[in-house]
């Protein structure tokens, strides 16, 4: 099968690239052409299709120039994408096009182009894009639904988009915009949601309606060597306010006989250190942005991974690698994390936000290394059987051959 990816990214920048390029390698390894289809970047892999990809345009700032106005235009409607996209189409000849990240630096537009070569769409949810200008569905320290079901204007009033009302203002226009004109809805034939979660939300949206497939993120755990034991507790991801680290550190402060490691960096970085220090948790230690080996290494040094969330996560991968790492997980029972869980068998689930509940759990944990054993291997055990490559493929497929 020769199949397109569409993305607004063709390097790894983060859990939607990565999955991107690990689905890609799955399905060139059982003989399937994938080529891409993205925006413009330094940073990008290498590809013979790179001269088909979209002029670059910024939208981490908001700003008033020439190029915010071109960028507020690509988000609306790209005209240079659906024309590049249908060349590269007519060049290729796909049978098919998974589209995984588009918004903003690709826009919608090459779904039409794709519909008019009778081309089937599978569409997989990374986030919350489709259903609310906020894609996180957080903000404000908590969960905000304020836009729910199609309220978008809402969002210009409590600054829901970078905490700007002129951010806010377009996102909003380019919901409504698409949805006025069924971008979405006429053209794509199948979306893929990571949890039962997601597509539960979306459903609540009125979005994909019976066309969401339900088909779980994956991980290969033959490259990764179990070790079921280890000196320290471990986080793992990015330091933003919807990953609840305020939470863990607290709970940690609390939990002070329990080491605790924090790997990644983001916005909140040094703001969490000062938390950490005011509360005097020596315990804590951060160990900054690790990838490949050095990431691994911290896993195989753990007790066990904690996942502190307190957003509707849409899956959680950290999860998988905690248990193919052969690590119990201890984690916050909100959207597709808490189906990350078998309670008592392969972790522990708390409550979002609550402090004491996680340090209890943190220091029973701990004081327990042959119940963490047993939860590790038992981790070890699901990934292997129901999140595995070849479960996975077989589910994509399955997917790729309703729409075709």
């Amino acid at each position: 099968m020769k199949i397109v990816f569409a993305n607004k990214f063709y390097y790894l920048r983060g859990g939607a690239e990565r999955y991107m390029f690990d689905l890609q390698k799955l399905l060139e390894s059982k003989g399937h052409e994938v080529v891409p289809f993205a925006m413009r970047d330094w940073r990008d892999r290498p590809s013979r299709w790179w001269r088909y990809f979209v002029s670059p345009v910024t939208t981490h700032k908001v700003t008033f120039s020439p190029g915010a106005l071109r960028t507020a235009g690509r988000a609306l409607y790209s005209f240079e994408a659906g024309h590049k996209f249908s060349a590269l189409c007519d060049k290729f000849k796909p049978d098919l096009v998974h589209v995984h990240n588009i918004y903003r630096q690709i826009s919608p537009s090459i779904l039409p182009a794709a519909k008019k070569r009778d081309l089937p769409v599978v569409m997989t949810i990374h986030d919350y894009n489709l259903i609310a200008p906020n894609y996180t569905l957080f903000h404000d320290g908590k969960i905000c639904e304020i836009t729910k079901p199609h309220n978008y204007w809402a969002a210009v009033r409590h600054r829901c988009v970078k905490d700007s009302r002129t951010a806010s203002w377009l996102t909003a226009a380019e919901l409504a915009l698409h949805r006025r004109l069924g971008l979405y809805e006429k053209n794509v034939d199948a979306y893929i949601a990571p949890s039962r979660f997601v597509k539960a939300i979306f459903n609540e949206y009125g979005v994909g309606d019976d066309r969401i497939r339900v088909v779980p993120h994956f991980i290969d755990a033959a490259d990764w060597e179990p070790r079921y034991a280890g000196g320290y507790a471990l986080y793992v991801g990015r330091l933003s306010p919807e990953k609840g680290v305020d939470i863990l550190i607290r709970a940690a402060a609390a939990a002070r006989n329990v080491p605790l490691r924090i790997v990644g960096t983001g916005p909140e970085e040094a703001a969490l250190k000062k938390l950490a220090g005011s509360l005097g948790a020596a315990n804590v230690e951060f160990r900054g942005f690790k990838e490949n080996e050095e990431l691994r290494a911290e896993y195989a040094g753990a007790r066990f991974v904690v996942i502190p969330s307190v957003w509707y996560e849409v899956f959680g991968l950290t999860a998988l690698e905690a248990y193919a790492a052969g690590k119990p997980v201890v984690a916050s029972e909100i959207g597709g994390l808490a189906e990350l869980i078998q309670p008592g068998k392969t972790g522990v689930p708390v409550s979002a936000g609550d402090v004491a509940g996680l340090a209890e759990v943190i220091n029973g944990l701990w004081k327990d290394p042959v119940a963490c054993e047993r939860l590790g291997r038992a981790g070890r055990a699901w990934v292997e059987k129901d999140f595995s490559p070849e479960t996975h493929y077989e589910r994509i497929m399955k997917v790729y051959r309703e729409v075709s």
